[in-house]
Order: C-alpha cells, then structure tokens, then sequence
C-alpha cells in the first residue's frame, strides 16, 4: 500500500509559532560528558560545508553532525547558532527523498557526498547498511525530535516545520520495514525498534496523523510485550553499545515523546528493568560486564569504548565510568553523541532506583559471587528461546549462551567470554585478560557455572561445527617481558585453566590478527573429519593471584 496519503496531514504548530522550552539544566558529570563531546566535535567542525568530518562512511558523517547541533544549540555561544542552522540545512538537504518506491527512501545519506543508490548499475548499487543504512532515520531522526523539543523557539518557525515534513517522510519508509526482502527490523532488533516508536509516535502526534500514531503505539506494546516474557530482557541481549542507544531511546520517549503514547508511558518501567539488569552483569571491580554478548565491539570497556558506559560518566562521573583514556580512537567516536546524551540524563537518572544505583557503583567483595540465568525471547509469534548463563566473582567472571539457529550471527555475536584480573595492580582497573569464542557455529550450547564453561556443537550437520576457535586478548606487558609465552591455555598470567577436549586436536597458537582492535593469540581446537559424536569441550578455572 503507498503512504503518501500520510503527508496530506499538515504541519500543526503551536498558535504563534513555535514555543520556547526550558533550557535543561546539567548535572555536573552530565555537563563534564557534555564539555569532553564538544571539544571533540569542535575541531572537526567544517566551518565551510557545515559538517563534522569524520572519515568513517565518507568524508564527512551526517549522523555526527545532527548529535553536534544539539550540543551547539544547547551553548549557544559566539557563531555556534549560526553554526547549527547551517548545520540542520545540510542534515535536511541529505535526505533521500528522490525515490518514493525505494528501501532507502526516507533515510539519511551517510556522507553527503556520496551517490544515491543505483538500482541496476554498478555505480553505487543498493546494498543494506553499506550503500545505504536504513537505521539512519532512526539515528538522525530521533536527534531532530530532541532538536526541536529543546531548540524550537531558536531554530525558528521555518525550520521546525521542514524538520517535521522530514520526519513524516522517514516515518513512511520507517514503517515499511518489516524484517522481509533482506531488511531486518523486527520487534527483537531493540535499538532501532524503539527509535521508530518514538519518531513515529511524535511526528504523528505533531501532524495529527492517527495512522501514524496507531502504528507507534502498537510498535511500543509490542516492544514492551517481548520484553516482559523474557522475562524483563531484550532480544537484542547485553549489548553494550546498543543498550547504550535503548536507554537514549526510552529517555528520549520519556521526554519528548507524546505523553499518551505506549513507548511514552512504558519507558519508566522499561528503564528501570534494564538499568536492574545491567547492574546485575556489571563488575564494579574489573570494570566490565559479564557475558555472554549479542552484539559487541569492545570486549575490554577500560581499553575500548561502548555507548553504555557514556551513561556511567554522565551519571557517576568519568572516573568511576568503565571507560578508557579519553584520547582513545573509539570514545572519540562514540562519545561524538554526548552532548544529545547528556540533555536526557537527567531522566535516566530519576528511573534508576538505589539498589540499581549502590550495585552500579560498589565493586563486588572478595567473597561475593553472582549467577545469572537469562532467558532470551525472539519473537511474539514462535517460541524461538536463548539462555545466557553467567557467573561472576570479583577477578573472575564466564558468560555463554545456549542457541539453535539456521544462519549464522556476525562477528559481534560473543556466545562465550571470559574475564579475569590479568594484573590487578593496573590502575584505574585491573588489566583484563580475556578469551571468547568466535561464533563458527549456528547451533551451540555454552553453559557457565562457578569457575567452570563448558561449549559444544549439538548439531554437525551444519557448517563451522568443525573447530572451537578461542579469541584471546590483553596479556599484561611484564608476563611478556620476563619471558613468558602464550601457548594455549597452559600457562596464563594468573588464571589457571584444565582443559578436557575429547578425541579434539588443539592446533598452534598463533597471534597477531585482530578483532575490533583487539589483537589477539588465536586458541583452537580442531574436530577431525572422523570424529563420531557431539564435539565437545570443557574449561575450569582457578583464579591464581
């Protein structure tokens, strides 16, 4: 069904234009995130195109820039208004717009100087999330609501109304979008799941579109519904950047979303659960989460940045935030979005209780374990299930997730990790050592328990069943230098392993690839082409210093 029925709505503004909102007024942690994101977004400012240059898509980052504006409206100093309108003019200029009937439509260009997709020529064909990335009407789209909310009465009249003839016009390819023809937005896929509900909701509450506002609505019930029969997880589970853009999105609901609106009125509860269960997975101590992960980047936080620990700085301050120095290539990147963070910190802190908040803050005794047993809902209408298991001590930590599935998760997927105070004399956090398991495998069962993970591959019947591959990470410098050699996992810097591998061949360790910058000693475990059976291996542990 086409949707241009839905731009017949007009823009409705307030009478006399648009109305001025309070100026939000920032915590000291929360205006510190807000001073360290501008004075990384300030100099690669392109004071002529009006831009940030970032060389990630392109020259430039259309994303970076709408974060940016916030935080140039918000000082609003010297040219920094001037600066942001300019800014908003590229913004709304990189909109694909010229292809009503295209996956793209709607979206944002990633760098303004790159081609619209081309359908049927190898200039620039139609690919998902390289040519083009449908989640950039979320990303940039969610930005322009808290713009206008915040800035209405300085952006002006004019603006604001293009801003919502932009939104309505994301909204329509926002909802065609089902998880069908290689697209893969469905209600498990969190961040960009709850980013619609909002975008959606709010331009449809402007416009006074009950089409959209219906569709937003149903968006949030489902989303909170998927939620609640995890129990109180979400599918997209322990990701640690993309738990950073839910709790961006439910603050962003709470705040500037239509106060009857479903994603609006769940948020509290929503928030709250979440911040419950990452205190749960979180080790104050070694400054990191437990696993397993559905999507993650850095699996080291104290040496590579994530979106949630953003949220820790602007809460609790930088230095108790699991965060790296602040001259690292990934918070350079990531922390580009807070300033925008920052002005909803406010409302994230008022949806943290003090159990959440005392577990968040307090590293864990020298006696304290935890277990965690997650289970992971996929879809409202199978019965499709993940477990994630977890145990945590104060030096030791083993995630793994129990799954069944045809096609196999990226390179993000961690099924099974492990952490340990590789030199726990290492300032501000202990150095962690840590080894995952790369996700060959579509089918894997890995069970953690205390100082124990045991992985095997239940179904050999499908492909990458054929080796255990340990990824492993951060030795600390002195072990090396006094002579030590990895090999294996026969000897490593206080963390004892016994290995039982049954009829598996371990292969040579080798060293030097990398994976999110992580470089890192590859430990595998070969299954031969004989061998009968369910391959199977078994780790324990013993935490030696």
């Amino acid at each position: 069904m086409r949707l241009q029925f839905l731009l017949k709505a007009s823009v409705v503004l307030f009478a006399g234009g648009v109305v001025a909102a309070k100026k939000t007024s920032l915590s000291k942690n929360a205006q510190n995130l807000f001073d360290y994101a501008m004075s990384i977004n300030d100099p690669r400012f392109d004071i002529s195109y009006k831009y940030i240059i970032y060389p990630d898509e392109g020259p430039w980052s259309v994303r970076f820039t709408a974060w940016y504006v916030a935080g140039l409206l918000h000082r609003n100093q010297g040219s920094d208004l001037e600066n942001a309108k300019g800014a908003l003019e590229g913004i709304l200029a990189s909109q694909q717009t010229d292809s009503y009937d295209s996956v793209w439509y709607g979206t944002w260009k990633l760098s303004p100087d790159e081609p619209t997709p081309t359908p049927g020529s190898e200039l620039f064909p139609p690919s998902i999330y390289n040519t083009y990335d449908p989640n950039w009407r979320e990303f940039v789209g969610t930005q322009l609501v808290q713009i206008v909310e915040e800035f209405s009465s300085l952006i002006g009249d004019s603006l604001v109304t293009r801003i919502i003839k932009a939104m309505e016009i994301q909204a329509i390819g926002a909802m065609r979008r089902n998880g069908t023809e290689g697209d893969n937005l469905v209600t498990a896929y969190t961040n960009p799941a709850v980013m619609r509900a909002l975008t959606i909701g709010w331009v449809g509450a402007r416009t006074q579109n009950q089409t959209l506002i219906d569709y937003a609505n149903t968006q949030g019930e489902e989303i909170t519904q998927l939620f609640k029969e995890g129990p109180n997880t979400f599918s997209e589970y322990n990701a640690l950047t993309y738990y950073g853009m839910d709790i961006w999105a439910l603050a962003a609901n709470l705040k500037y979303g239509p106060k009857n609106a479903s994603m609006t009125t769940h948020a509290p509860f929503l928030l709250k659960e979440l911040w419950a269960d990452i205190a749960e997975h979180y080790n104050a101590y070694l400054g990191n989460f437990v696993g397993p992960y559905d999507r993650a980047n850095s699996r080291d936080l104290t040496q590579h940045s994530a979106v949630l620990p953003l949220w820790f700085w602007g809460l609790f301050g930088y230095e108790k935030a699991p965060e790296p120095n602040k001259m690292e290539l990934d918070l350079i990147y990531d922390a580009a979005q807070g300033a925008a963070l920052a002005l909803v910190m406010g409302v994230v802190d008022e949806n943290i209780n003090a159990t959440t908040r005392a577990k968040l803050q307090t590293p864990p005794m020298a006696t304290e374990e935890r277990f965690l047993n997650k289970t992971i809902r996929e879809s409202l209408y199978n019965n499709t299930i993940r477990t994630a298991t977890s145990w945590m001590s104060q030096k030791l930590m083993i995630g793994g997730q129990e799954l069944a599935e045809e096609v196999a998760r990226s390179k993000q997927f961690v099924p099974a990790i492990v952490h340990w105070a590789a030199d726990a004399a290492h300032l501000p956090f202990p150095y962690n050592g840590f080894f995952s398991l790369y996700p060959t495998a579509t089918t894997i069962s890995a069970v953690a328990t205390k100082n124990r993970l045991e992985i095997s591959y239940p179904n050999t019947t499908q492909a990458g069943t054929s080796s255990f591959q340990f990824l492993l990470s951060n030795i600390p410098p002195a072990w090396n230098l006094a002579g030590n050699v990895v090999d294996g996992f026969s000897s490593l810097p206080c963390l004892s392993v016994n290995v039982s591998a049954p009829g598996l061949q371990v292969q040579p360790t080798t060293y030097g690839n990398s994976i999110y910058d992580h470089i890192y000693y590859n430990i595998t475990y070969a299954v031969p082409a004989n061998f009968a059976g369910v391959p199977y291996i078994a780790l324990d542990f013993a935490y030696t210093c």
